[in-house]
């Protein structure tokens, strides 16, 4: 059970370490998510939103996931049941012949621009003017713009460059822009205010075929149920009422182009009737001619009248062969009208012959050659659908070609029988005198002539009905409509996404800094890597304004950091064999800088506040820097150097008593000699140690960087304590296993660690608690006009 809770005290032990970096930075998220967060609201309040607009529409006439538009190809059992006509419609809709329509109707290749202090908002069908494209051959594919500023209801400015000089033109006027483009800007006389007349619009000219191919691709058109006809269209734009206007208008181009389709077969017919019609016509003044003249050269006032009795029996006989006559007639003429159609022309419909199979026949090809070309709306020629499309139309072409030609016999057969019989009739009228013969043989052609003309004339007011109450393909069943909100960009999201940035950016630069910083920078740094050697305690970070000098009765968390290091020195010291009466004291660290001279001292200043006599030796003789902690000190002063070198020197005089406590004695380095390490080689070393031993109770000794001179380790085993100094943010880890190797190979004595130049943050253990119990804390304002430089 205590091995359990050992596992979960190092285990939370150990996520706690993870976090603390993080909440020791809290700040850092706190400012770089309000940084973000006011990002955040610019971006939305002067970015260019994105508005969608909405559209939905029932295609009518037609069979989701069936057959509509190879239906013939389908009865004929040549093609399967999978061409889904919903599918196709929406290949239309996507297509850039659709949106150009579109384009040329709305101008979307012109756009207005109202220019503000910091954005630009585009404008739509709502400009004080309107530009119209006169002449574009340059062809380039750039877009051109100029600024136009309204004077007047009748004048305004233009210029091409950002400070150039306007030019006054008259609305209504061309103006040239650039060296291949002109323009017409005209009013829409409308009056303008006060706001656009100080105003400046931009205007940009953009290719019409780019235009078009970005507008196709922005129409999103899908199917609303996967077998239904209704089809829902969207596009999205920075101006919501254009993409409204898009979207209704792309439903209107779509139906025009439907009702076009349907109609070419009725429009086809239509020109075949008044063609025929032109003919008859003639045909009909070449008969009444005729008529009348032979009327007139024979003095007859009624023929009809005068031939009626004798006719009487023929009439039957009569009637059969006008009609004949006109099937005839309608069937050779069609023969030959078709041989001047090519193969993409519809064949005239609906003439009512008199041979079903050949109206059925035609009908089929008209609706297959429309299937045709729908088909090569989105496909090309070597599609294999189309090419069986072709093959199909060419069949029904034989065919109705066949059929005809076979009918046009049948006609003349039966033409052939009735005239037979009639003349047998007539044979019995051959007393009839030969003007009234004549007569009736002219009152006959005008008859027939007359009953074609008034056959055709109806066909053509029957098309021309049909083509006036032709429907629509799609029913509208919404019309574009666009919701408050923007989809883009969308608050919730962007501020959540600068939120999280905001929060990422700090932790990354934490975690990155955690993995490629390497210097120390708490206790737990340096108790990781020196797990076996004695960790004495933690000097904090001092700011610029603290001083680093110990007094009496100093109750600063500098001072109590000291106090906790020679309590536990203290506890170090008394492990020490009885024999040692008066301890030596080696305070070195691995490299320059790292305030080994500093932890000295105040050691030193903290024993003597204690009531110990002690004496603090300046031993790093290549740089000293132990004359600044006395008021009258200074390089020049002997000291060590003087002391090892010439031996009439006594240690007593070389001796200085501190400035803040007489207990402190202090020995200075002296002058810098040019063979430091022989110095300390000599006997007089062990005579200044005596020294100390015999007047004080604590000797410390202020020595060199262990890692750089040899001086610390070649007096090392006169020590009976190491002080390693260690700097927080300043020593790199590295450094610790040259501690770790030096204390391996007992280069240095009883080594104790101590970490100098610490963050409170990064005190002690958890790092909530400092060396301040019982110190009187600053108030938050204090602390702010401090942090300010405000207060001392």
């Amino acid at each position: 059970m205590q091995e359990q809770g050992s596992i979960n005290v190092a285990s939370e032990e150990s996520l706690a370490q993870q976090i603390q970096p993080y909440l020791n930075k809290w700040f850092w998220f706190v400012i770089s998510s309000v940084l973000f967060i006011t990002i955040a609201i610019f971006y939305l309040r002067y970015s260019t939103k994105i508005y969608q607009a909405e559209a939905s529409i029932l295609i009518k006439d037609t069979q989701a996931g069936g057959v509509s538009e190879l239906a013939a190809l389908g009865d004929l059992g040549m093609l399967g049941n999978n061409f889904n006509s919903v599918e196709n419609e929406i290949e239309i809709l996507t297509s850039r012949r659709l949106m150009s329509r579109v384009v040329e109707e709305l101008h979307l290749d012109v756009r207005y621009f109202r220019e503000g202090n910091i954005k630009t908002s585009e404008l739509f069908q709502s400009a004080p003017f309107i530009v119209s494209k006169v002449l574009d051959t340059a062809n380039t594919g750039r877009n051109l713009q100029f600024y136009v500023k309204p004077v007047s209801e009748l004048t305004f400015e233009y210029w091409l460059n950002e400070g150039q000089e306007p030019n006054i033109a008259n609305f209504g006027s061309y103006v040239k822009i650039g060296e291949n483009t002109e323009v017409q800007i005209s009013s829409i006389n409308s009056p303008i205010d006060g706001s656009d007349s100080d105003n400046v619009f931009l205007v940009r000219l953009a290719d019409f075929e780019k235009v078009v191919v970005s507008y196709a691709g922005k129409v999103s058109v899908t199917q609303s149920v996967k077998r239904g006809s209704v089809i829902d269209l969207s596009i999205s734009d920075p101006v919501p009422s254009k993409a409204a206007a898009i979207l209704n208008q792309l439903i209107t181009e779509y139906n025009k182009d439907a009702t076009e389709d349907k109609n070419i077969v009725a429009k086809n017919t239509v020109e075949f009737i008044e063609d025929r019609l032109a003919t008859i016509e003639l045909s009909l003044d070449s008969v009444e001619i005729k008529k009348e003249n032979f009327k007139r050269e024979n003095n007859l006032s009624d023929i009809a009248a005068e031939a009626g009795l004798n006719l009487q029996s023929s009439a039957e006989y009569t009637s059969l062969q006008i009609e004949a006559q006109t099937q005839l007639r309608i069937a050779r003429d069609l023969r030959a009208y078709m041989a001047s159609l090519n193969d993409t022309e519809y064949i005239p419909a609906n003439l009512t012959l008199g041979s079903n199979s050949v109206n059925e026949i035609i009908n089929e090809y008209n609706q297959l050659l429309l299937t045709y070309n729908q088909r090569l709306e989105t496909a090309t020629q070597l599609n294999p659908i189309v090419q069986e499309l072709q093959d199909q139309l060419s069949k029904l072409r034989s065919s109705i070609n066949a059929s005809l030609n076979s009918y046009i016999q049948s006609l003349e057969v039966r033409l052939g029988s009735i005239s037979s019989q009639n003349n047998r009739i007539e044979g019995r009228l051959g007393e009839i005198p030969a003007t009234e013969r004549t007569a009736r043989d002219i009152e006959r052609d005008q008859t027939i002539v007359e009953a074609i003309y008034l056959y055709l004339f109806q066909k053509k007011e029957e098309t021309a009905i049909s083509l006036a109450v032709t429907a629509p393909k799609a029913k509208v069943v919404d019309s574009a409509w666009i919701s408050d909100q923007p989809i883009s960009p969308k608050p919730k999201i962007v501020l959540l996404g600068a939120l999280i940035v905001g929060l990422l950016i700090p932790f990354a630069f934490i975690y990155l800094k955690g993995l490629i910083y390497n210097k120390i920078e708490n206790r737990k740094d340096v108790t990781r890597r020196l797990s076996n050697t004695s960790f004495l305690g933690e000097v904090p970070k001092l700011a610029s304004d603290e001083s680093d000098v110990i007094t009496k009765n100093d109750r600063s968390i500098l001072a109590e950091s000291f106090r906790i290091l020679r309590t536990n020195l203290q506890y170090k010291l008394s492990a020490l064999s009885n024999t040692v009466k008066t301890p030596v004291i080696i305070v070195t660290s691995s490299v320059k800088g790292e305030g080994k001279t500093f932890v000295s001292f105040n050691l030193a200043m903290t024993m003597a506040n204690s009531g110990k006599n002690v004496l603090l030796v300046g031993g790093d003789i290549r740089n000293p820097q132990l004359h600044r902690y006395l008021v009258k000190g200074s390089k020049n002063l002997k000291g060590v150097t003087e002391f090892l070198v010439y031996p009439e020197y006594q240690p007593e005089e070389l001796v200085h008593e501190s400035d803040a406590n007489s207990n402190l004695k202090i020995m200075l380095s002296g002058a810098i000699p040019p063979n430091p390490a022989e110095l300390w080689l000599s006997s007089r070393v062990d005579e200044l140690l005596d020294y100390g031993k015999e007047n004080y109770d604590v000797v410390i000794i202020d020595s060199a960087p262990s890692m750089l001179v040899t001086d610390t380790l070649l007096i090392s085993d006169k020590a009976d304590v190491t002080v390693y100094v260690t700097r927080a943010n300043y020593t790199e880890k590295p450094l610790l296993d040259f501690v770790s190797d030096t204390i391996e190979s007992e280069k240095l004595k009883n080594v104790a660690m101590v970490l100098n130049n610490v963050k409170i943050a990064n005190f002690g253990y958890g790092n909530k608690y400092a060396y301040s119990y019982g110190v009187d804390a600053d108030s938050a304002w204090t602390r702010l006009l401090k942090a300010v430089k405000l207060k001392k």
